[in-house]
């Protein structure tokens, strides 16, 4: 491979970028059968495959194709004809093929509506879909080398080696469950995903498809089908054809046959070495609510995705899964090429847990990033939680889909919830449970104002008797869970007892109304007309510091243009007169505005 060329520069050198080749398709007018303002219907011979860029509904209407593990034929799983799919595929991740499977195939290309339209409030969403000034108009344009891109992205091609497609078609063989796990960027997330594709769609007449796919999230820090900062169990319907910052919550589609719910979740601590545990507990609750849906469906298979973290820092731990689970495949996404002798150590741990109950070990490549990609990982993480709050609704049609809203938060009106009984009010909910590092009850306030929290329904016996009698701090007689003399960190809730209703921001608090205002995503404010306050406790200390709230309306302009003046409170705006008493916690301060 010839050395990369580099610019001239007094800053340090920068590596020009490779051309890559993302499909074999070629613009040849007999394969092009129909391109208008808005679609696009092609024919794909045997193993060809064809890129696109953006966003588009597609459906098979000769042949049978294969996109992202799933096999789609004419005729869909439930034998309807002209079946209309959504794929989203973004210039952060990596570009998906669409192979021909069939001697001769046909498949038309529809625009639709751009996914998560917030690029006027972050600019981690600008310029990742298709330019429309570059298809007339159209959400996806036909893309097949790197160097054709008009905005000069970082393009990645889609590659699926030889191994991964035949340990797919194993672990797909029958329904079992599968656990993968590797290191950080290996593409364990891809993997689960093509092969929950696979089992979904079946192979020809070969392997027939199964209704649904369990999908357990083991990892809180890149979950699939949830917000950050908990693990969960999912029941999956429906193809998985974009990455995870367009599907960010559960949904339930216009029919039991479309649709993604979330069965049970649990949140844990950012640092959930800290709760191990706890981390433990809630595993198992949610294995165990898997096995509790395969005794009335024995076809059910389960994937679970292994948190990267704990597979690279305790090993021990992760053997201990390993052997509760009982995993009758479990793949191992590593760079085979260069094992050293920890790594040795780790996959021999691994092949003895597995071996104990005539578990199957797969050894397959891991796919690391050809080049730097458009999005660092901490940016992805952000734009996932960023899209779940702009959820506004679903849209239901043939095939539903979410649908954002692009205004920035603080047009919301937020839902207010009474921490303290008033003349007027009920106390709403428990109180607060901080799954961090200590926090002093001085800075409880400080602390929360503008951060994430879980909304967990519990009837844990850690609530006290009557639920108001929790202690609260002095200024504004917040309710608290304290920590323990044991462990000098808060004990998190009994998983058994407990889930998660919602992920929620804190706007901030009101001291006379003794209130936290609180913003949810339109989707989810049904779920708390349903809340017991004696059962409804907020934790906090499982998600970063959303820095990507606090500057929406900067990039909106929205103060200016609403006419709010300087002296009104906003989100996140404190006084220079509160910062003397702020205090100091042991943890990175966050970014916030002052004003004097």
């Amino acid at each position: 491979m010839p050395e990369p060329e580099y610019l001239e520069s007094d800053e340090e050198p920068l590596a020009i970028q490779q051309n890559l080749k993302l499909c074999n398709w070629r613009s040849n007018k007999q394969d092009i059968l129909s391109d208008t303002d808005t679609e696009l219907t092609v024919r794909l011979n045997k193993h060809t495959t064809i890129a696109l860029i953006g966003s588009f509904q597609f459906k098979v209407l000769r042949g049978a194709v294969n996109v992202n593990g799933a096999n789609i034929e004419v005729l869909s799983r439930d034998g309807q004809k002209d079946h209309v799919h959504t794929a989203y595929v973004p210039a952060t991740h990596p570009i998906s093929k669409i192979r021909g499977l069939d001697s001769v195939n046909q498949v038309q290309f529809i625009t639709c509506k751009e996914p998560v339209p917030l690029a006027s409030i972050s600019p981690v969403f600008s310029d990742i879909w298709s330019s429309r000034l570059e298809t007339n108009g159209r959400s996806f344009s036909v893309i097949t080398e790197s160097g054709d891109d008009a905005l000069a992205r970082p393009l990645r091609p889609e590659t699926t080696s030889e191994d991964w497609l035949r340990v797919i078609e194993e672990c797909a063989s029958d329904p079992s469950v599968i656990i993968v796990l590797g290191p950080s960027t290996s593409g364990k997330s891809t993997f689960a995903r093509r092969l929950l594709n696979r089992h979904l769609t079946g192979q020809g007449k070969s392997s027939r498809p199964v209704p649904a796919v369990c999908y357990l999230s083991l990892d809180p820090i890149k979950p699939e089908y949830t917000p950050l900062g908990q693990i969960s169990l999912t029941v999956v319907r429906s193809l998985n054809l974009g990455p995870a910052f367009t599907h960010p919550a559960a949904y339930m589609g216009s029919s039991g046959s479309d649709c993604v719910q979330t069965v049970r979740s649990h949140a844990v601590s950012a640092n959930f070495v800290n709760h191990q545990d706890h981390y433990r507990a809630c595993a198992e609750d949610l294995f165990l609510a898997y096995k509790n849906l395969r005794a009335r469906d024995p076809l059910l298979p389960l994937i679970i995705n292994m948190s990267s973290y704990l597979y690279g820092t305790d090993v021990a731990f992760l053997t201990e899964l390993l052997t509760r689970f009982k995993p009758h495949h479990a793949v191992h996404l590593e760079d085979t090429q260069a094992i050293n002798i920890e790594q040795a150590a780790k996959l021999h741990a691994i092949q003895t847990a597995i071996s104990q109950y005539r578990g199957t070990i797969h050894e397959i490549t891991a796919h690391v990033p050809a080049s730097v990609p458009m999005r660092t990982n901490a940016e992805l993480r952000a734009m996932h939680m960023q899209s779940y709050f702009h959820l506004r609704k679903i849209s239901t049609g043939d095939d539903s889909t979410l649908a954002w809203t692009p205004d920035p938060l603080s047009s919301m009106v937020p839902w207010e919830f009474c921490f303290e009984e008033t003349f007027e009010r009920m106390q709403d909910f428990v109180g607060f449970a901080m799954y961090s590092e200590p926090v002093e009850p001085a800075s409880l306030a400080h602390a929360l104002n503008g951060s994430i929290v879980q909304i967990v329904e519990s009837t844990s016996s850690a609530i006290p008797t009557p639920f108001t009698s929790l202690p609260r701090t002095n200024k504004y007689h917040i309710p608290y869970f304290e920590k323990a003399d044991r462990t000098g960190l808060v004990e998190p809730l009994d998983p058994k007892t407990s889930k998660i209703v919602c992920t929620a921001l804190i706007r901030g608090f009101d001291p006379e109304k003794r209130v936290v205002q609180i913003f949810v995503p339109k989707t989810h404010e049904a779920l708390l007309y349903n809340l017991v306050p004696e059962r409804t406790v907020f934790v906090g200390g499982c998600c970063e510091s959303p820095e990507w709230a606090y500057l929406e309306d900067a990039y909106a302009g929205s103060a200016t243009a609403t006419g709010m003046n300087d002296g009104d409170r906003r989100p996140w705006v404190e006084g220079m007169g509160d910062m003397d008493d702020m205090g100091y916690l042991n943890t990175v301060r966050r970014v916030r505005k002052f004003q004097t």
